[in-house]
């Protein structure tokens, strides 16, 4: 089975300049996690995700202390709606993470399963290419593991 067999076609998607706010409420409208970040050609240039959006740990450099950040700046948890009012001023651009693990869409899909455990990934954008077509997230690899389970206990009981 191929990457492409598996994807979910229906993409939703920014741009670099869609704001902190859209994104939110398209992570919220349409139940997702994460929403890839591309050009006019559909081309990745990173990726968003509930993560990026969210009061996260950053270490200093050389040290280790943990400080909370927030779109990358230190922040204090205290001043959370001072700091949500300044995420209206910040985009795509300013908060995704730009080095984005893809897939070409004739992957097997089992490597494509065993990548997003090793790298620890909830979502993988899918090209051909060179162009977003699709994103597979671990509830499709859980569908197929659940389709291939109930195909072999149809089989078994012929």
């Amino acid at each position: 089975m191929k990457a492409f067999e598996i994807m979910n076609p229906n993409v939703v998607t920014v741009r670099a300049d869609t704001s902190v706010e859209t994104i939110a409420g398209l992570l919220i409208q349409h139940n997702i996690g994460g929403v890839p970040v591309v050009d006019q050609q559909r081309r990745v240039l990173g990726i968003v995700t509930e993560r990026d959006l969210f009061v996260k740990d950053k270490g200093i450099p050389f040290s280790a202390v943990k400080i909370p950040t927030m779109f990358k700046r230190w922040v204090n948890p205290r001043q959370l709606d001072e700091i949500y009012e300044a995420a209206r001023q910040h985009t795509a651009a300013d908060v995704m993470t730009s080095d984005v693990i893809c897939v070409n869409s004739n992957e097997d899909a089992e490597e494509v399963a065993w990548l997003m455990v090793q790298a620890n990934l909830k979502r993988i954008p899918v090209l051909r290419d060179g162009r977003l077509i699709g994103i597979i997230a671990r509830g499709d690899i859980l569908r197929q593991l659940a389709r291939k389970n109930a195909t072999d206990n149809e089989l078994a009981l012929v």
